[in-house]
């Protein structure tokens, strides 16, 4: 890699030598994707924040902050897919993913090339830098994730698929002219086949499967002064594919409205819990697993010996757009993995039990980010910015409207129009009009890029809600990266609220990365590792951890237990 970073998940990848321009977005018309559209909540279809449906709970400790497993709703429903429901289709290989901009190939590895005209990314800087906020200066940055909002079910509105574990938590809004007095979820699904052995996933549903519920959980009105209601409520649901309804206590059901009509329920995936000596890895791709064939290839030889056996994950973390990663796991230069974090952490991708074609959005996450900035505001007044400024612009994407992602991006040729244009948008809309988002500036291709995200969204707070939903904890999670785009992932081993990751950087990390480990609180769970790529990541898996600077003061006997994932 050098730096891997991106921007547009899952939209927009068109060579270099064609030019941004060139690019054309192709929405999916499928079955199984329009169905899913269907359950989207109705406020992020149109693009707007309903700042009145409550998703935001400020008043409740358990749901400050993106990280609280129960803010996200994340009981509410969920599924990493374990193959189609009954009526829908897997995507194939000739057909993108709804919302997908279909575009033209790009470079699997390597910078993007030497074309000063090009204004399509492909993911691969030779700079990276955020503007603002939080450094670069190792310290001790705010809990990653803790400026994203929190997202509750609304009485009435469908809503997108979502992932959980089986302790589960669902939140509901309820708007003027809903129920008000008790409100009820009934479950209703089946189970997962359970089998380990090689060739099931984790969500397969071959043989063995159970039919589960009507499990009922009572949900409680929570006393918070907000202008709507929330019903809050817990219960457990073993592993399994699930249908949730929400009821009055007289037993009215509520009409789920979607994009296409009245969906019936909100689909839920309650996935298995890790096993007791599993562990999750989140790697960076270019210049961390690729760079060198001999060594990609004895880390997969070495994760599936020792490492799959015993339920091990693994999730790529890296800047590439979709389009462009999931072309080195169809190529079989990267194997399947668990999930794929693109896009500098605002597209997140989950894979099911029919391989590398087997891929769906985690449209909650989308979700999440939405809800977390202003984004008709944000994106009046950069259209605003750029018109003024159009002598210094190349091109400006809105890549929400094109194919759902929280992000702008504004091309300009150089360093210095870049500055200009970063000063301006900082100076008017976010000292002057008090509007909440985060700013990258980033090169490649002879070309600067102003990535506008909401503010919060990061390789970390991804890899925070990927590793929540498959129910690890922080000590079993391990990152690994190479470049300066990686040190918001590697933010997440600082210790706090459900973070605090082990890391390694491998051996051809750039200075910025090393800069930062070096300042950094956790730099004690932060292996350096002197082996190059794919070789640095099995070194950072087998080697055990240093202890925290002040380990002497502890007492015998309690010494850092290390990384335990190699034995």
């Amino acid at each position: 890699m050098r730096t891997a970073a991106v921007f547009a998940a899952v939209c927009v990848v068109v060579c270099a030598a064609e030019g941004w321009g060139s690019s054309h977005c192709t929405l999916r018309a499928g079955t199984a994707r329009a169905a899913q559209s269907a359950r989207l909540p109705l406020r992020r279809i149109r693009g707007g924040i309903d700042q009145e449906s409550g998703e935001y709970d400020p008043s409740a400790e358990e749901d400050e902050g993106y990280s609280a497993p129960e803010a996200l709703g994340l009981g509410d429903e969920g599924g990493s897919k374990g193959g189609p429901p009954a009526g829908e289709s897997t995507n194939s290989a000739d057909e993108p993913l709804e919302g997908e901009c279909d575009g033209g190939p790009d470079d699997a590895v390597g910078h993007q090339g030497s074309d000063p005209n090009a204004k399509d990314p492909t993911g691969i800087w030779s700079s990276f830098q955020r503007v603002g906020g939080e450094e670069n200066q190792g310290g001790h940055p705010p809990a990653v994730g803790s400026q994203l909002r929190t997202v509750a079910n609304v009485w009435g509105q469908a809503a997108c698929r979502r992932r959980t574990q089986g302790n589960v938590t669902f939140r509901l809004s309820v708007p003027e002219g809903g129920p008000g007095d008790g409100v009820v979820a009934t479950c209703e699904g089946t189970t997962f086949c359970g089998k380990s052995e090689e060739g099931h996933h984790m969500t397969c549903g071959c043989e063995g499967v159970e039919e589960v519920g009507p499990v009922t959980i009572e949900m409680e009105e929570q006393t918070s002064g907000r202008l709507d209601p929330i019903f809050k409520g817990t219960g457990t649901l073993p592993p399994g594919q699930y249908r949730v309804k929400f009821t009055t206590a007289e037993g009215e059901e509520e009409v789920l409205q979607g994009m296409h009509g009245v969906e019936q329920y909100r689909p839920l995936t309650v996935l298995p819990p890790p096993g007791e000596d599993a562990v999750l890895l989140m790697s960076d791709i270019d210049g961390t697993l690729i760079g060198s064939d001999p060594a990609t290839d004895e880390f997969f030889w070495i994760w599936n010996e020792q490492y799959r056996p015993r339920g091990a994950h693994l999730v790529y973390n890296t800047g590439r757009p979709f389009p462009s990663a999931h072309r080195l796991i169809t190529e079989e230069r990267l194997k399947v993995p668990t999930a794929l974090v693109c896009s500098e952490g605002t597209e997140i991708y989950w894979f099911g039990c029919f391989g590398a074609e087997d891929v769906e959005p985690d449209h909650e996450w989308r979700e999440i980010l939405m809800l977390s900035w202003d984004y008709e505001a944000i994106k009046g007044g950069v259209q605003r910015i750029v018109e003024q400024m159009a002598h210094e612009v190349n091109d400006a994407q809105y890549l929400y409207e094109m194919c759902g992602q929280p992000m702008i991006v504004i091309n300009v040729a150089d360093k210095g129009k870049a500055d200009n244009m970063i000063g301006k948008i900082s100076h008017e809309l976010i000292e002057g009009e008090g509007l909440r988002f985060q700013m990258v500036c980033s090169s490649g291709g002879g070309n600067f890029f102003i990535l506008i995200t909401p503010k919060g969204a990061s390789k970390g707070s991804a890899a925070l809600h990927v590793s929540k939903r498959l129910g690890f904890n922080p000590d079993r999670v391990m990152v690994a990266g190479d470049g300066e785009n990686d040190v918001p992932l590697f933010e997440a081993t600082v210790d706090g609220t459900d973070q605090g990751f082990k890391g390694v950087i491998v051996g051809n990390a750039v200075e910025g990365l090393r800069t930062w480990v070096g300042r950094s609180p956790s730099s004690h769970k932060i292996h350096r590792s002197l082996s190059e790529q794919a070789l640095g990541v099995l070194d950072g898996l087998s080697i055990p951890s240093r202890p925290p600077p002040r380990a002497a003061s502890r007492p015998r006997g309690e010494a850092d237990g290390g990384w335990a994932l190699s034995k």
